[in-house]
């Protein structure tokens, strides 16, 4: 899988939980990076039930693809990679509060 696509889960399958080897071979990338965007706070793992192991969910995936997508195009480092998944996560929450404002005029 290269880089660029879009990690694509169907809804039944979003409990499923994903160590940080199975992380960083589904997105191609180095374990230093995927604990790097921990850090940085662009993905979080969800369960630590030991100190050694994380797991992530599907969300994780498609996020760190996403800012893949943001290094590599944007040439954009972590911290700004962070900055810029918090903007959009903001601008997609706001989205969302728009169209439930709209739905409450119709």
């Amino acid at each position: 899988m290269s880089k660029s696509e879009i990690v694509v889960i169907n809804s039944q399958h979003e409990h499923l939980l994903f160590t940080l080897a199975e992380v960083c071979e589904r997105c191609g990338a180095h374990t230093d990076m995927i604990i790097e965007m921990v850090e940085y706070g662009i993905v979080d793992p969800i369960e630590q039930p030991l100190l050694d192991i994380w797991y992530f969910n599907s969300q994780a995936l498609v996020r760190v693809q996403r800012a893949q997508r943001l290094m590599d195009g944007l040439k954009l480092n972590l911290s700004g990679v962070a900055l810029s998944l918090e903007l959009l996560d903001e601008i997609d929450g706001l989205q969302k509060h728009i169209s439930v404002l709209k739905n409450q005029l119709l």
